[in-house]
């Protein structure tokens, strides 16, 4: 079911002199409950200006934007409260607890509470629930202002559940941190997605970190959506790289540049990368090798990794990508 639905969105920043900026170029794509997808491109791609569009912080000059349903533009109200969102670092108040923190945005909140249940109770539940979510709760009655970058940016996410929307978005939000505080992010994330049905949008340059916590990317370049792919797809693709463990890197090279069209360049004192246009034959090449008297100790693929699908296709045309 798709929470986000972003359908044929332009948006026209007009300039002085009568002239104009497109940001976004008739960009669609949409976001499924339980879903995490990365949302990737260069600097000035057009990610902050579609995340506004989402938020309700800028209107797109046409087509539409829906959240559950609901038309951003034309039923804002419902359509945001289930819009729950960082944008970098998000706003605490460091002097306050963390239950203080939550006790507040809770009072400004839009929070359906069950009929028959008493509104304060429920509010304290959901809050140690979301504390306990987020990994917080034993740390509940410290002030924000003693916590590390990591929690405060995991008090920021259940700052954003707390009218537990149906759509998370964050941008940037592994900024600053440490390993320990990326990897906590990653779990809480993905938590909320897979365990809770929480649809997430995340937005952000790094690409590692994006590789290990999303089920989907969409690259945006020059304000068009150039490309849609799953999690799986990040390694495949045209092209394959072997690396071989050898005892002669420069006569492998040679043997393999003879006998296969494929480039090997030596990696390190005895090791050799190859690279093909197709599958690489590893058991042809390893038997050539073997033949001209080349012992091979060892043998893998080299996987492709975000950053390089992210580089191969914002290398290319727009129209040469799928």
């Amino acid at each position: 079911m798709a929470i986000l639905e972003v359908k044929n969105v332009t948006k026209v920043y007009n300039k002085r002199g009568g002239r104009s900026l497109t940001a976004l170029n008739d960009v669609s794509f949409s976001v499924d409950e339980g879903e995490v997808v990365g949302f990737i491109g260069p600097n000035g791609a057009g990610k902050s200006t579609c995340i506004k569009c989402i938020t309700g912080l800028a209107t797109q000059t046409s087509g539409s934007v829906t959240v559950c349903g609901f038309d951003t533009v034309k039923e804002h109200v419902d359509a945001i409260a289930n819009v729950g969102a960082i944008i970098e670092n998000p706003d605490t108040y460091l002097n306050r607890t963390a239950l203080d923190n939550l006790r507040y945005y809770a009072s400004i909140s839009r929070i359906e509470v069950p009929s028959g249940t008493e509104r304060k109770a429920y509010i304290n539940d959901l809050i140690d629930d979301l504390l306990r979510q987020v990994g917080l709760y034993d740390r509940r009655n410290d002030k924000v202002s003693k916590y590390s970058l990591g929690m405060k940016q995991r008090l920021g996410i259940a700052q954003a559940m707390i009218a537990k929307p149906k759509l998370l978005i964050l941008d940037e939000p592994t900024n600053g941190l440490d390993p320990m505080g990326i990897r906590e992010m990653r779990d809480v994330v993905r938590t909320l997605a897979h365990e809770q049905g929480v649809a997430v949008l995340i937005s952000s340059h790094g690409l590692a970190e994006l590789q290990q916590t999303c089920d989907r990317f969409l690259l945006i370049r020059s304000g068009r959506l150039i490309a849609d792919f799953s999690a799986d797809e990040v390694g495949e693709g045209e092209g394959t790289d072997l690396v071989f463990t050898v005892d002669d890197v420069q006569k492998a090279v040679a043997v393999v540049e003879q006998n296969f069209e494929a480039k090997a360049k030596p990696i390190g004192e005895n090791r050799v990368e190859v690279t093909s246009e197709g599958n690489s034959p590893a058991a042809e090449i390893n038997e050539k090798l073997v033949q001209a008297g080349v012992r091979v100790s060892g043998l893998y693929e080299k996987r492709k990794s975000l950053e390089d699908v992210f580089v191969s296709l914002t290398e290319k045309g727009a129209n040469d990508v799928r």
